[in-house]
């Protein structure tokens, strides 16, 4: 069969596509061509976070969990390793190692080591394609790249490891701190439950303007010498923006430093996703996840009674030196 057309047709304009559901009752990763004629990948995430809430809510949650390793690291986790082609049943042991490699809290050693086995399990995931080519993403870059010769084996593990773990981290950080701003702010929870098709875009703008969770990985390098702020910079001297900075700044976020997703927006932009030619490739799959987990109050939903186990001023934010985010939320419903 082949691939429908990429966009599909609207029978109103609210409502979504047929497509849509008949793709998702059957291929949650389905292939679609675009207008040029090129194919693409369509990834369902809504069925993957309903899928890990309601196991979270079959095993109940009268006694605290930790929402971050039973929902937040798995959601991002599990939708990569389905465009990658990873087999389900490897994906828990994948997204231990991928908590090891990240998390902040393993030793170096143990880094290492969980780093060298997420390797070696591409690797070996790019050898099995080589032999017998499926409809994945790891499939795709061994016909197109590999056996042509355009790129080496390694070069195809490296690309496979990059798209594994890059955002990851983040995207982990920006669920739960998403979690806690909501169930902080009575007031805007109560709205954004009320009418989420209305604050979900809203909502997910300002948390990723409030807590830039990638706040100093925008690190360059100066091509010519150039004068910002009249500090002269020199060709080849190295740059770090400060992102998280200038999502706070005054002079173009009224009241910067208070959580408000009904402020007005006009023309600016939040800087979380980068800027320019190197502006993060995966931004949009990022606020495709991080939507579709608060789109339609999905969480809200499903565990309408949700909240903290522990104080606000007890939840564990990262260390000051190390990217915001929240490595263990325990929670009750």
């Amino acid at each position: 069969m082949s691939p429908p057309t990429f966009p599909f047709a609207r029978l109103k304009g609210a409502e979504p596509p047929i497509e849509y559901a008949q793709l998702r009752a059957n291929e949650p990763v389905s292939q679609v061509e675009l207008f040029d004629g090129s194919i693409a990948w369509l990834v369902y995430i809504q069925q993957t976070v309903d899928t890990l809430l309601d196991t979270v809510v079959r095993d109940g949650g009268s006694k605290p969990f930790d929402i971050v390793e039973k929902f937040a690291l798995p959601v991002p986790s599990y939708i990569i390793y389905g465009i990658l082609g990873v087999p389900f049943k490897d994906l828990p042991y994948l997204t231990n190692q991928a908590a090891i490699r990240s998390n902040g809290s393993a030793t170096a050693s143990e880094a290492g080591t969980a780093n060298a086995s997420l390797i070696s399990y591409i690797s070996n995931l790019v050898t099995l394609r080589s032999e017998t080519l499926q409809d994945d993403l790891i499939s795709l870059l061994v016909k197109t790249q590999l056996i042509p010769g355009h790129l080496t084996k390694d070069d195809v593990t490296s690309i496979a490891f990059l798209l594994l773990v890059a955002g990851n981290a983040t995207m982990v950080s920006m669920i739960a701190l998403g979690i806690v701003e909501l169930l902080k702010h009575a007031g805007q929870h109560a709205l954004f439950v009320s009418e989420p098709e209305e604050w979900t875009k809203p909502f997910v703008e300002e948390l990723c303007r409030f807590h830039t969770a990638r706040a100093l990985a925008t690190k360059r390098v100066a091509k010519d010498d150039v004068v910002i702020g009249g500090k002269t910079i020199k060709k080849g001297e190295g740059v770090i923006a400060a992102t998280q900075s200038g999502n706070r700044d005054e002079e173009v976020f009224s009241e910067a430093d208070i959580f408000d997703m009904r402020r007005k927006s006009g023309d600016e932009e939040t800087l979380e996703n980068g800027w320019g030619e190197h502006r993060r490739v995966a931004e949009w799959l990022a606020r495709a996840e991080l939507e579709i987990f608060f789109w339609l109050a999905t969480l809200w939903k499903k565990i309408p009674t949700l909240k903290l186990a522990i104080p606000f001023e007890e939840v564990k934010h990262s260390l000051p030196k190390k990217d915001v985010g929240i490595s263990k939320l325990p929670v009750v419903f």
